[in-house]
């Protein structure tokens, strides 16, 4: 009897592939879910499942990822140990927040996020794969965190670990970066005169004129004729800063006790955001105390 030959048509990898060798963005590109055994958890993937999301813990990653080369992906829908669970349970609120929570959690983070089928207990179901690239300048939550990803988990970065992160990376600060906003059309006049009458009153500059002082304080910068503000700008006096920095405002909360509670016990008696350009934000949330502190 002649001996019988076996070819791996069956298998989800061609003969060439070597999946350990996979960037995490051929992981996202050829992801499917008989590919869930041979991928542990490692520097390039996490796996979290439904039940357990937190949008907190989620920044993180997306922080982490975001700061480690090659980047990463998280598979929603899949536990710890390979099993298939799923998103089938999710609300359509839910699966939309799992796509656009960073813009607020981690806005610096540029994730891609796509449907994969699955079928769990025989049952068609799908799961969320999020491929969050390097940025290549540090990433951090709403919180001010900085993550890292090493091996199969992650770790906050220090202070220090962060001014590294950015001086081995000649990274401009955010603030000193040009914005989309056209100057001085997008801008309150009347913050910026404020702004320089202030500063030729303090620095005794009676002479500078209004941009001279803007570029030295680097709130604009000049390229030939052409005036470009900076985010620093947008922050002091953009006529709508939630434009490009969404993160920008401030919440303020009463409760009728000591402890702000969690779940079902979580409930402020009064809660408000004051949103704005930093001016703005100053006027409305002391309003936003005051009011609060006074009302019964």
């Amino acid at each position: 009897m002649e001996e019988q030959l076996n070819f791996p048509f069956d298998e989800p990898f061609a003969v060439s592939d070597v999946p350990d060798l996979w960037t995490p963005r051929e992981i996202w590109v050829r992801f499917t879910q008989r590919m869930i055994p041979y991928f542990n958890e490692d520097r390039r993937i996490e796996y979290k499942v439904t039940p357990k999301l937190h949008w907190d813990d989620l920044a993180s990653y997306y922080s982490a990822f975001s700061n480690s080369p090659d980047g990463g992906v998280l598979c929603i829908g899949v536990a710890d140990d390979g099993t298939c669970v799923g998103c089938k349970n999710l609300s359509t609120d839910q699966l939309n927040r799992i796509e656009t929570f960073h813009i607020q959690a981690c806005p610096s983070a540029k994730p891609e996020a796509k449907r994969i089928p699955l079928v769990v207990d025989g049952e068609p179901n799908f799961l969320v794969l999020v491929y969050i690239p390097y940025c290549g300048r540090l990433v951090e939550t709403n919180k001010g965190d900085a993550w890292i990803r090493l091996g199969d988990a992650k770790r906050k970065m220090s202070e220090e670990e962060k001014r590294d992160f950015r001086a081995t990376r000649n990274e401009t600060s955010f603030e000193l970066e040009v914005a989309g906003y056209k100057y001085p059309d997008d801008f309150q006049a009347g913050i910026i005169q404020d702004f320089c009458d202030q500063f030729r009153q303090r620095e005794m500059r009676p002479d500078w004129n209004n941009e001279e002082i803007l570029i030295d304080r680097h709130l604009i910068k000049k390229e030939g004729q052409n005036l470009l503000p900076l985010n620093s700008l947008v922050l002091l006096a953009a006529r709508d800063t939630s434009r490009t920095i969404p993160g920008c405002r401030v919440r303020v909360q009463r409760f009728d006790d000591d402890a702000e509670g969690v779940g079902a016990h979580y409930a402020p008696i009064r809660d408000r955001f004051a949103e704005g350009n930093i001016v703005e934000i100053i006027q409305r949330a002391s309003s936003l105390i005051e009011e609060a502190l006074h009302t019964a």
